[in-house]
């Protein structure tokens, strides 16, 4: 009778215990979720998902920039109201990630500009840099992506630019022209149009 209970004791923990690392290992790769989508975006990709819970549908577009200093990536996403939205939203989320291939050892700051235009009669720079929430705030901490907001009126002024240069986590990337055209085609889907 004792080596029933004994057994049964044994399995119960075992059980446990494998419900237990099952949930540390949900944990734990919840927490990777973000950075596998990031390393799977392609360039130029877009996505559009509604979510039942809060009534609202994303849209996104991935980019991958590259030049001189290497490469990164940047997504930008907006949150429109109602499965067949009509509005345009009042920010436009942008989540800039380090290239997972560039040298581990190499101190990212939380950076992002943008400068438009350089060449053109009016050029301007969008620096995004202060608000930027990375995803290890702590000093001297190497950041993997961070994320900032662009309002609405800044985002139809960068849509519409000729030329784009950036700064990403101190790396100088260009924007391509068939870059800047999903851009502004990206703008016309979330209702952001020069007016």
């Amino acid at each position: 009778m004792r080596t029933r209970h004994t057994a049964r004791r044994v399995s119960v923990g075992l059980l446990i215990a494998a419900l237990g690392l099952g949930l540390v290992e949900a944990r734990t790769g919840a927490k990777q979720i973000g950075a596998g989508i990031l390393s799977t975006t392609r360039d130029l990709e877009t996505w559009s998902t509604y979510h039942d819970d809060s009534r609202m549908t994303e849209k996104g577009l991935g980019l991958i920039l590259s030049g001189s200093g290497g490469t990164t990536k940047l997504s930008l996403s907006a949150q429109l109201e109602g499965r067949f939205p009509n509005k345009p939203p009042a920010m436009v989320r942008v989540r800039a990630s380090a290239d997972p291939r560039t040298n581990p050892n190499t101190l990212r700051t939380p950076a992002l500009k943008f400068f438009v235009d350089a060449k053109e009669e009016k050029p301007w720079v969008l620096d995004l840099s202060s608000s930027m929430v990375p995803d290890d705030p702590a000093p001297g901490s190497n950041i993997s992506d961070a994320v900032a907001q662009i309002k609405a009126a800044d985002f139809v002024k960068l849509a519409q630019a000729k030329t784009i240069r950036a700064n990403v986590f101190m790396v100088d990337v260009q924007f391509r022209p068939d870059q800047l055209k999903a851009l502004q085609k990206f703008a016309d889907t979330i209702f952001l149009k020069k007016s």
